[in-house]
């Protein structure tokens, strides 16, 4: 039931930065926020496709990467006469920061719902999908690539962006 509260309220916060603040996110980015919130809440969360598909949480944050940089792009825009390279370097940062949330969010709910949204546990109902070989533990190797994911993502989009802006 917290899901679909979380959905309903979510879908909304596009026209909730129109309405309020005048700022209009561009039609492909609102697209891909729909698509993360579908992948990470329902199909992720309810069908656990974090746990059967171990690229899944790394397509979410690169997604996420690409679709929050249009945000940030928009925030940006709304004061005219920026410069370009400002506004998509805002753009990418805005991606970038609106990850590290996302990671203290993941941090949290686990620290409060003995979860394993980080994949820090080695013993839990989940899998972690990082190999016993590795060097550092499962929720390091988790948050880097959901890091390195993001900021391709970001990075990508800002290049694309460069020649429609």
């Amino acid at each position: 039931m917290k899901s679909v509260i979380l959905v309903f309220a979510l879908s909304f916060l596009p026209q909730i930065l129109n309405a309020i603040f005048q700022i209009r996110i561009d039609a492909f980015s609102i697209i891909v926020y729909f698509i993360i919130i579908f992948m990470a809440l329902y199909l992720g969360g309810s069908h656990r496709f974090y746990d059967k598909y171990k690229w899944w949480d790394r397509a979410i944050h690169f997604l996420s990467g690409v679709g929050f940089t249009g945000f940030g792009i928009a925030f940006a825009s709304a004061g005219s006469g920026t410069i370009k390279l400002v506004i998509l370097l805002f753009g990418f940062t805005f991606s970038l920061t609106l990850h590290v949330f996302w990671e203290v969010l993941e941090y949290i709910s686990d620290c409060i719902s003995h979860g394993n949204a980080q994949r820090w546990q080695k013993v839990h109902a989940s899998h972690n999908h990082v190999s016993e070989k590795a060097l550092q533990p499962a929720g390091l190797v988790d948050t880097m690539n959901d890091a390195i994911c993001c900021i391709v993502g970001a990075g990508l989009s800002v290049l694309v962006w460069w020649f429609i802006i």
